[in-house]
């Protein structure tokens, strides 16, 4: 919210403040450090959306932005750690769900269903080894932890998603 938005990037103490958008929430970095895609609107409530978003992907050294995805909504981006894909969340413009999918970072940017059921999924976060995504849902009855197999090269599922149920009534804003 510095200087009316934007994503920024400065030294570990805070030194070097450096302004690469002037727009923009929920940076991610790439694995090597020399991109960040973030999304034009905020995705930390699931149940409050003012308006539809896009993912922007920015070069970390600053330059120029480039637009990733061009229709629906996308939010919450989340590099995968090969560094092909991107998992993000959004509504569904034909029913208003919230569901998950994956997007690759390279030629053609075809959104890839994670999930696609009435339960609200959101903030996927990959692990370390490009295996399993985690979302939060509440298709268990409360809001918790999923995770569910995927094939980084693709993006596809490979199976069902599955509880990681924690013994919290509301999981969500999570990162590995």
């Amino acid at each position: 919210e510095r200087d009316g938005e934007g994503i920024y990037v400065m030294g570990s103490t805070g030194e070097s403040v450096k302004r690469l958008t002037d727009f923009g929430h929920d940076p991610s970095w790439s694995p090597d450090g020399k991109q960040i895609v973030f999304s034009s609107g905020s995705g930390q409530n699931p149940w409050s959306r003012d308006a539809l978003a896009q993912l922007w992907v920015v070069p970390s050294s600053g330059g120029e932005v480039r637009q990733l995805t061009k229709e629906g909504d996308a939010v919450q981006p989340s590099w995968s750690p090969g560094g092909r894909r991107i998992a993000f969340w959004g509504l569904r413009a034909d029913s208003g769900q919230r569901d998950i999918w994956t997007i690759p970072v390279e030629g053609e940017p075809t959104p890839v269903a994670v999930t696609s059921d009435a339960a609200v999924d959101w903030n996927p976060a990959w692990s370390p080894d490009g295996q399993t995504l985690f979302f939060a849902s509440v298709r268990g009855g409360s809001m918790n932890l999923w995770r569910v197999a995927i094939d980084e090269a693709s993006g596809r599922p490979r199976g069902e998603p599955r509880p990681l149920t924690t013994p919290s009534r509301m999981s969500g804003s999570i990162s590995l």
